[in-house]
């Protein structure tokens, strides 16, 4: 496959990806919306935010089970991009929480279906071994998708511009976009998975191979990574309003967009260093934050918590790239395709953690709730840490980009 045709198809697939995670954050600044016009609780809203990584966690689980042969992947992508259409329109449509609900099921399955298989055919796409441009595709278009969402939907909010219907005609239109862009490229999309190349002496004799253990290390990291991030989309909106005194949507929008620009732009500054440096960097800024962000809690200022979302946002970033790196070459490596899978699952059961900062918020004052959930992560984020430190010990002094 040429470089030229390699390079349109991965185009292809990271528009539908983009789409798929676009349609994840959409409703973040409408959540505010919903409890004025329908009187959700915290605790439902959480409950509309993480069935939708209940329908991630259903579609990637399933994924890693079901065999579909490689020359055949435009159909499961197919497949989640019409889940993504189909949600979108549901979600126009929405006016109680069981609709809602069915709607953002829905949207997750579509999600993780693209998650799987796209991820799988940029590894196909691009060699592994040699860059480690599949994951920084992936990744990219991951928090794209992600940061655009709330800055979309957050000016449409502030201007009230047909507020539950604007944002999901946007993504109904990418959607159709990234149809024709994987039939256009369906040939290369749907080529047969290259064999694996041999390991160069350089990385034999200087490098320690990845093994499971190192999985693990980035599957940890990235539970909490999420956990924070889900945190930040799922409450940040409310908090910002209730604890914080801040009072403009398009402010918290504009915060949360700018908290995934960050975590983009460190991607891109991360891409040339060594996996496991990128990741230990990610895991101990990632630590920072959440203390910045629980001493924002007790001085109840909205100048420490920018700060501290800020560089979330760039510890999501590196520990994003790091951790996909590692496990996108072990399972090239090992010819198992589901450990891809797995890293995506533990983020999305990360997502969940949350749901108990909004069971304290229903049953005590924001203050507790707060402090409690943060010191929580904390002592989470101090053991990642530390594993993290233990295992790159023996990898960091690889060549850079190996």
């Amino acid at each position: 496959m040429s470089d030229r045709q390699s390079s349109r198809a991965g185009l292809a697939l990271a528009l539908a990806f983009f789409s798929g995670m676009l349609s994840s954050s959409l409703p973040t600044p409408l959540y505010p919306v919903y409890i004025r016009l329908y009187g959700f609780s915290a605790s439902q809203i959480m409950t509309v935010f993480g069935v939708y990584a209940a329908g991630v966690l259903f579609a990637l689980l399933l994924t890693a089970k079901v065999n579909i042969r490689t020359e055949l992947y435009t159909r499961p992508i197919y497949a989640g991009l019409g889940c993504v259409l189909l949600s979108a329109i549901l979600m126009m449509f929405a006016d109680n929480i069981l609709m809602l609900i069915s709607a953002r099921f829905i949207t997750g399955l579509g999600s993780g279906i693209l998650m799987a298989y796209i991820n799988r055919s940029l590894i196909k796409i691009f060699d592994t071994e040699v860059s480690n441009t599949a994951a920084l595709t992936a990744a990219a278009s991951l928090i794209l998708g992600q940061a655009i969402g709330p800055l979309v939907t957050g000016n449409i909010v502030h201007h009230h511009f047909y507020t539950l219907e604007a944002p999901y005609i946007i993504l109904l239109i990418l959607v159709v976009m990234s149809v024709a862009g994987v039939w256009n490229n369906r040939l290369q999309i749907n080529k047969s998975f290259p064999p694996v190349l041999s390991v160069s002496k350089k990385i034999t004799v200087q490098t320690p191979g990845l093994t499971l253990r190192d999985v693990t290390v980035c599957c940890m990291a990235i539970f909490l990574s999420w956990a924070m991030a889900s945190t930040f989309m799922s409450q940040g909106p409310t908090l910002a309003h209730s604890y914080f005194h801040i009072t403009s949507v398009q402010r918290v929008s504009y915060s949360l967009s700018a908290f995934l620009v960050v975590a983009g732009i460190t991607q891109l500054i991360m891409r040339k260093r060594h996996h496991y440096s990128s990741l230990r960097t990610g895991v101990t800024a990632q630590l920072a934050a959440v203390l910045l962000a629980l001493m924002s809690v007790y001085a109840i200022s909205p100048g420490l918590l920018f700060i501290s979302v800020m560089l979330e946002g760039f510890a999501y970033g590196a520990i994003l790239v790091g951790a996909a790196t590692i496990v996108n070459r072990v399972a090239r490596q090992r010819q198992r395709a589901h450990i891809i899978n797995l890293l995506y699952i533990v983020g999305y059961v990360g997502n969940w953690l949350p749901f108990s900062l909004s069971v304290m918020m229903d049953h005590g004052s924001l203050e507790k709730a707060l402090t409690g959930y943060l010191i929580i992560c904390c002592l989470l984020g101090g053991g990642i840490y530390l594993s993290t430190y233990v295992s790159s010990r023996k990898h960091c002094k690889a060549p850079v980009g190996e």
